[in-house]
């Protein structure tokens, strides 16, 4: 399983990190996309692709499914 957190550098966005690793199934690749981090274009590139259009976004297997916050969904997924 390839899990992907499309963030910025903010509180919202450190607080989606800390859940999705809390609930990370033991195996998954865990990527994560920094705004701030991404030089050459390839994060907006991946970010357009997949279709984020907010962040947080989680993107599991290629798959867009969480936007925003939302900690009850993260476990839902990996729970």
């Amino acid at each position: 399983m390839k899990v992907e957190l499309f963030r910025a550098n903010c509180k919202l966005c450190d607080r989606m990190e800390v859940v999705v690793r809390k609930y990370l199934p033991e195996g998954a690749e865990l990527v994560i996309h920094r705004a701030e981090e991404c030089r050459d274009g390839s994060c907006c590139a991946l970010a357009d692709r997949y279709g984020v259009k907010a962040v947080p976004t989680l993107v599991v297997d290629g798959e867009v499914k969480v936007v925003g916050f939302d900690p009850e969904r993260v476990k839902e997924i990996f729970g």
